[in-house]
């Protein structure tokens, strides 16, 4: 259930940024402008501000509040919820999992300013400005949750079957086993 949850956190960080880029993004808006680079690095400069602005765009109004609610449901599916373990789960893992997400939406940054062109970021910023892009943004953390269920699903599937078939090649003799070639 805790590999559950790392999922659920990591997918929803796919679709999401921290909290502060949120924070900001709900007071106030910012107009974009083109401004011509005066050297390769400041093109590179330009685009990771762009990138990070995209990020913050596309995480949705009230990501840090909907990210904790979805966190919270999912650690409540842990076990019967009582006891020492789960008291510390539910205590220490919330502000864990907002640091994590914090950091890779940074991490995110420099792939985005790479991948695409100025003009690409700009107009995905324009979009998620729309009452369009804006409507699209709020469903992401929906987005994010029924993602996460169908990948942890169909890779639990995959890994399930991809061991079975190991197994029946190399003849693992049991747990710990599945990772390496049998030595027979």
């Amino acid at each position: 259930m805790i590999i559950r949850i790392l999922v659920v956190g990591l997918t929803l960080g796919l679709f999401a940024t921290g909290a502060e880029a949120q924070n900001q993004e709900d007071t106030q808006t910012v107009v974009v402008t083109r401004v011509e680079p005066a050297t390769p690095d400041a093109g590179l400069t330009l685009r990771n501000g762009l990138a990070r602005e995209l990020i913050g765009l596309s995480a949705g109004p009230n990501f840090a509040k909907e990210f904790e609610r979805t966190i919270a449901e999912q650690m409540d599916k842990i076990g019967d919820g009582e006891g020492e373990e789960a008291a510390w789960i539910r205590a220490a893992m919330p502000p864990m999992m907002n640091r994590m997400i914090v950091r890779l939406m940074d991490e995110m940054v420099p792939a985005y300013a790479e991948i695409y062109t100025e003009e690409e970021l700009r107009a995905q910023i324009e979009f998620y400005r729309s009452p369009v892009g804006r409507a699209v943004a709020a469903k992401s953390m929906a987005l994010g949750v029924a993602l996460q269920e169908a990948q942890v699903d169909v890779l639990t599937d995959f890994m399930t079957e991809l061991e079975g078939k190991y197994c029946a090649r190399f003849n693992c003799d049991g747990a710990g086993q599945t990772g390496a070639k049998s030595r027979r």
